[in-house]
This record gives C-alpha cells, structure tokens and sequence, in this order.
C-alpha cells in the first residue's frame, strides 16, 4: 500500500516560500458555452459526462449510488483526461519498490478518470464513485499528425483555435502530449473544440477570448447536472506568500502576557465553564490540527485551485489520519486486479464547492473538505468492447468539511 506520510505540523521550520513542487494544480478557465463542443480529450467540471465512445458507456451499477442506488441523484464533480507516460509510471514503479506490469501503460490510449457524487446521501463514502475509462488506440494521438492529416485531407491550412492545446506544450499531466504551462493557455487537451478557422490576420488572442466570455453559457438541468466549467493547469507554485501567512514587521510580543499558571487556568474556567464543553474541546482540537493547518497553509498559496494531480505522490490531507498504517490498509486493491495495488492520483479541493454550487444550502449542500482518488498502478482493464473501451471503478476516499 502506498506510503502516505502525515504533513509536518505548523510548527516545524519547513518553508514553501520560492519553491516548487511536483504537484499540478486546475484552476477554473471559463464556462462552458453554448456553441462548444467538449469531446473526451477536455478536463472539467460540472455538465455531463462524455463517454469514450458514444454506444459504450458504464454498466448502471457503476453509475448508481452505492448507499440509495440511485441513478437520478448522481452528478458529475469531475471529468479528467489522464493518459499515463510510461516512463513516469516506470518511476513510480522504482518508487514503490514493486515490479509492475506495464502493458496496460499506453500514452496513445484515451484515459478518462469519471467522479460522480450522489446529492441525496450527503456525508456518506460510498455516494461518491470514481469510474476510470480506457479505449485503446493503435494510432498515435500526436497533434502534429492529426493537423497534418487535416490539411491533407481537406487541402486547407489552418491555425488550431487558441484556446485549444498549444503543440509546445510538455508537462501537462492530463493530456497524452503534456506541455509546459506559462498560467495563460489551457493545458487540457481540446479544451474548447470549436473548429474555427482562425488566419494570422485575424482577431488577438485576447480578443477572441473577449469575444468567446461574452457568449452564453451553456444551460444543464440542475437536477441532474451542475453548471460546467472548463480547466487550465499549473505546476503549484509557492511564489506568492499569503497574507495571513506573514507577520507585520514591527510585530512585538510581550513574553509575560502569555505565561498563564495552572491556577489562572482553573480561574479562568470556573468563571467560564463552556470552556470545558465536550463541543467547544472537539471544535478547538479541530482548529488546533496541525495537518488542517498545514493544509490551509499550502492552500493559501493558490487558493482558487479546484484540483491537485500527484500520480504517485502524497496526498494533501484535509484533516489528521489517527492510524496511517490503518488508512493504508483501508485502499483496497483492485479486485480486477488482485495482483496490484492502488496508488494516489489526484484529489478534488472544497474551491470546487463553491463553483459547482451556484446556491450554498448549508442543509442540502456538499461538505466535503477534500476528496482523494486512488488508482490501480498497473492501468488494467480486464474486459473491452466491440468500441476497445473498457470501464472500472476505482478508489475514493474522502475527508469531511467538519468532525463528524
């Protein structure tokens, strides 16, 4: 099972000011509009699902809540596109000391991690799935090919719409031709496939994206779908020092006024008894945590952040585990693949809350603080249709917004 390390606590003389990490991180880039066209090859929140192929998609069980077998009360928080690269897998493999069967492992191939919550079982694990899509492809997907083939086929050239993927791109962790991001383009694949064709003496950049906000966004049925959202990528980037993070300069702290004796104390809490409420010591161990800390700490950096992706990393606990080595034990292997085991992914941040839920109902609302995804290290897919697509579950678990 993965080693997952609890964070240090506020404490410690750790740093993450000027540095960076191996984490990426989605932010929201727009919303969705009426005359775009996602396909597979988008990462986004909210709308509805795009399956991997039009006549295959999930049997029902994998797509009803586990706890009211519902269909109707599913939603869609996540849909990413995350072809694995071989030889970061092959790292991962040396990482956790364990000889791994990589033929499952195909850049070329369309991944798609599926993350569905049931609205009517709020505060209950097993109403939030996570369904893993594959279509095997043969063909490469490289963009370079396809635009070729475009302009052979049809005799035209053309430039790729800017806010589609950039071919310079190469870290992005989401798409089977990863980029480098400078904070501006959207690294997700295809991110808004309109098929515009678009000549160098046309409108800037900025003003087709002017033009594109302007347009009108696209409308689900909210009892089925949230509103939907477009993302763009990062790598997480401590640069900016949050300002509840920094002290003022001429700060001075009178030593004497914080030394309180244990007859203070028991003074204190005569005059006071709800000092010594059950709920009032529960909610202070809870703001005392030093991993909720941490989180808010490292949060704070890049607050509108909605995802972490880490394939093999360590996961950015919300709140403490009390047993690590029982957490551990808690990430069940695969039972499609006994012979593996799930390693962390990603994981969704409470931001996307607040995106999703264009009305917060305190009663009706979601209240998850952060939900973490673990996937089968070997990429297996036992079974595959007449279409080369197969779908599995994979493994969530999820930190609460408040102590039960």
């Amino acid at each position: 099972m993965a080693q997952i390390e609890e964070l240090p606590g506020s404490d410690d003389e750790v740093t993450y000011d000027h540095k960076n990490s191996n984490v990426f991180l989605a932010f929201i880039d727009t919303a969705v509009k009426e005359t775009d066209e996602l396909t597979v090859e988008d990462t986004f929140i909210g709308g509805e699902p795009i399956w991997l192929h039009p006549d295959s998609i999930p049997d029902s069980k994998l797509l009803e809540c586990k706890n009211c077998h519902s269909l109707e009360n599913m939603k869609l928080l996540l849909q990413a596109f995350a072809p694995l690269d071989e030889e970061q897998m092959e790292e991962v493999q040396l990482k956790y000391n364990k000889n791994v069967n990589l033929e499952s492992i195909n850049s070329n191939d369309d991944r798609v991690l599926y993350i569905f919550i049931c609205t009517n079982c709020q505060r209950k694990d097993k109403a939030i799935r996570c369904i893993r899509g594959t279509r095997k492809n043969e063909h490469s997907n490289d963009i370079n090919k396809k635009i070729s083939n475009v302009i052979d086929d049809e005799g035209k050239d053309f430039q790729i719409n800017p806010f589609d993927i950039s071919n310079n791109n190469m870290n992005n962790p989401f798409g089977n031709n990863p980029f480098q991001s400078n904070g501006n383009d959207n690294p997700f694949a295809n991110s808004i496939n309109k098929k515009n064709d678009i000549n160098t003496s046309g409108p800037s950049t900025k003003t087709l994206r002017k033009m594109h906000d302007a347009e009108k966004d696209k409308e689900f049925d909210k009892d089925k779908s949230f509103k939907c959202y477009l993302l763009y990528v990062e790598e997480e980037k401590f640069t900016n020092k949050p300002d509840h993070l920094k002290l003022p300069k001429n700060l001075k702290i009178n030593k004497d006024a914080l030394e309180l004796s244990e007859k203070n104390i028991e003074e204190d809490l005569e005059k006071d008894p709800v000092k010594v409420d059950p709920r009032t010591e529960k909610l202070s161990q809870f703001l005392d945590d030093d991993v909720f800390q941490k989180f808010q700490e490292i949060v704070g950096y890049n607050p509108s952040q909605v995802l972490r992706y880490d394939i093999g990393g360590t996961p950015l606990f919300y709140s403490k585990v009390a047993n690590l080595k029982l957490f551990e034990n808690a990430i069940p292997k695969p039972d499609y693949n006994p012979s593996s085991r799930r390693i962390f992914e990603m994981q969704l941040m409470p931001k996307m809350i607040l995106d999703l839920e264009e009305t917060v109902s305190i009663k009706e609302g979601m209240e998850w603080g952060t939900i973490l995804v673990f996937t089968d290290m070997e990429n297996t897919t036992p079974q595959f249709d007449e279409h080369n697509v197969g779908y599995v579950e994979e493994f969530c678990k999820i930190q609460w917004e408040s102590l039960s």
